[in-house]
């Protein structure tokens, strides 16, 4: 997956060291951006909801993020619908 070659591209390696920590988060961005894909690949991806904890990593990590186009343009549809529908629900209150 070029999402997670680019994700370790990111961290410098010192020999004879391992942090735990950051080969869990390796496999949980790993998941995450699996997961992103998966929702925007369906048939139905307008009906699937962005996690709090994707949209998290697409907020931190978004730049380094490779999706493919039509993935990426679903995601943008998704995120600016959410983003109107919280703004008018904003307006609501």
């Amino acid at each position: 997956m070029k999402s997670e070659n680019q994700i370790h591209k990111n961290i410098i390696k010192f020999p004879g060291s391992k942090n735990k920590i950051v080969d869990e988060q390796t496999k949980e961005f790993a998941r995450l951006i699996a997961s992103i894909s998966m929702k925007m690949s369906k048939s139905d991806w307008e009906q699937h909801p962005i996690t709090h904890k994707e949209l998290s990593l697409l907020t931190n990590h978004g730049e380094a993020i490779e999706l493919s186009p039509l993935i990426a343009a679903r995601l943008n549809s998704v995120l600016a619908t959410s983003l109107i529908r919280n703004s008018l629900l904003e307006d609501l209150i």
